[in-house]
């Protein structure tokens, strides 16, 4: 099994910022926090979508009719 990520956290006592081969760490988990938001955000949207919704459990069934293929 893969070993889970983590995000990395700053130590008590230690700078809020701390820099890794040149990256900034704190500027990284923001950028990735801001992109995670823009995701749930379009998903919530997707969801709202009735007709969308409906073509998308299609495709997801049919998706698992190859899957029972294969398995």
């Amino acid at each position: 099994m893969a070993k889970k990520m983590s995000l990395p956290v700053a130590k008590a006592g230690g700078s809020a910022t701390i820099k890794d081969d040149g990256i900034d760490l704190e500027q990284e988990r923001k950028y990735r926090a801001r992109h995670a938001l823009e995701d749930i955000e379009r998903a919530e949207g997707h969801k709202r979508d009735k007709d969308l919704m409906r073509d998308v459990k299609k495709e997801a069934r049919d998706k698992v009719k190859t899957l029972k293929k294969i398995c």
